[in-house]
């Protein structure tokens, strides 16, 4: 008898789980279900749609739920929201918004992948029609047409964190003047001191108003139902246009009244199989928590990367595979204008916080030969354990060749390489790319002797 695989989410894990269902089990029934009219899209490079990098909104699509039928061999059935899960019968109840009706759907293999939702300010305005958030295709075109339509000259994006950064250049590009609030001193908490003022400095160098250590209390809102001044504790600031970007959440409610296991961060645990607690069912993406392959300790890390992996690894195991998700250390990156900024692995705080014994070093190089066209300076932040010497995390800043530089860090991290092994890593040589030390061998010899306090660092 055939499967019947149903899929809940249509962003990055719900379509990759459903084509890789497929694909292992091609006799299977295998339904996406998807609440909104889009699947399948690129929701991080929405930003750089808004400032033009990308030509338009519609490139970000993928695949349309058509195409997605008929080169994958998966039933879409979009403006379908699952309401319930049935575990013990093995059904759904799902509603159609085109036929505002409720039908039962039975499953033999269900996959969660419903995503995350934005925080909410919870204050009064943010239904305003100026008001955005960059979590949907849908809001991401109508932010698209209210900038086309009222031609806004100002902006306040709340949150400075990295969607904040990626707005605030993005509409700076389009020629609004823009102000930052963001409740901490410096920008993109989680990266380390030095690359949060080096990103502080990108933003005023290019016209942006970072207002740190405050708090958004309230919206005036017009009679056009329009907010037209942001007040924080101490200030307010007269605004076209309002970006909230506080940070995401899992949306996991649909899995927790079925009496799956949550975790500490509202996120849905899994085995590395991505199976549930609850039987036949598996989840995938940002409604899950994730192993920390540093700490081995759960964290939630709403990154597509890891949304897509899990996707693939659930949707392989609910048709029969069996596929593990290990874990992941949450690799990030950002541009800022013509700052690049990486982050890898644990941050100084957080290792101390897991009961390491941090030591952090920073060194500054060339990302080619000094006298090289294109060379810029690359600033790389380490930091290893003291007892065991194993790198824990790293941050990289700088112009045209660093973010790239992290990947190297990132598999260093993961497979538990110490400072020594980085700093003996036979990385290339070549002026268009890379100086004869590069910036990673330097940060690695700088780190290796720092853990070794006895002995100087050999010279740059």
């Amino acid at each position: 008898m055939n499967r019947t695989i149903v899929v809940i989410g249509g962003l990055a894990a719900g379509p990759a789980a459903a084509a890789k269902a497929k694909r292992v089990d091609p006799s299977a029934t295998v339904i996406l279900l998807e609440a909104e009219e889009t699947i399948s899209y690129g929701i991080c490079e929405i930003p750089y749609a808004v400032g033009g990098t990308i030509r338009a909104m519609s490139d970000l699509v993928i695949f349309t739920p058509e195409r997605f039928e008929t080169e994958k061999g998966v039933v879409v059935k979009t403006l379908h929201r699952a309401e319930k899960i049935h575990p013990t019968r093995r059904i759904l109840e799902i509603r159609s918004f085109e036929k505002g009706t409720t039908s039962e759907l039975g499953y033999d293999r269900l996959i969660l992948a419903m995503g995350s939702r934005p925080r909410s300010l919870g204050i009064a305005g943010v239904e305003a029609r100026n008001v955005f958030t960059i979590k949907s295709f849908a809001g991401a075109t109508a932010l698209e047409r209210y900038i086309l339509r009222e031609s806004p000259r100002r902006a306040v994006i709340i949150g400075g964190g990295y969607i904040g950064m990626e707005m605030a250049e993005a509409l700076t590009l389009r020629g609004l003047q823009c102000t930052v609030i963001h409740r901490h001193s410096l920008p993109m908490g989680g990266l380390e001191e030095p690359a949060r003022e080096a990103v502080a400095l990108e933003l005023e160098t290019h016209g942006v108003k970072f207002v740190g250590n405050e708090t958004v209390r309230g919206f005036d809102v017009s009679r056009s139902n329009t907010v037209t001044r942001v007040r924080t504790d101490t200030a307010s600031f007269e605004t076209d246009l309002v970006i909230v970007c506080i940070g995401v959440e899992p949306q996991s409610a649909l899995a927790s009244e079925a009496g799956i296991e949550i975790g500490s961060r509202k996120g849905i645990l899994t085995d590395q199989r991505q199976v549930t607690s609850v039987d036949g069912v598996y989840a995938a993406g940002d409604c899950c928590e994730v192993r920390n392959l540093v700490t081995n300790k759960w964290m939630y890390a709403p990154l597509a990367t890891i949304a897509a992996r899990q996707g693939r690894v659930a949707g392989e195991n609910a048709a029969g595979g069996s596929a593990v998700f290990k874990g992941a250390l949450r690799s990030i990156a950002v541009r800022v204008f013509s700052l690049e900024v990486g982050r890898v692995g644990l941050s100084s705080q957080e290792a101390l916080e897991q009961g390491f014994d941090p030591v952090e070093t920073r060194i500054e190089s060339n990302s080619r030969i000094r006298f090289f066209p294109g060379n810029a300076r690359v600033s790389v932040i380490t930091i290893a354990d003291r007892q065991s010497g194993r790198l824990l995390g790293a941050n990289i800043f700088g112009g045209d060749g660093a973010v790239l530089r992290a990947n190297t860090l990132a598999l260093a991290i993961q497979y538990g390489l110490t400072a020594r092994d980085l700093a003996e890593s036979d990385l290339i040589y070549s002026p268009p790319f890379s100086p004869l030390w590069d910036p990673l061998l330097i940060a690695g010899n700088r780190l290796h002797h720092s853990l070794r306090t006895n002995e100087k660092p050999d010279p740059d």
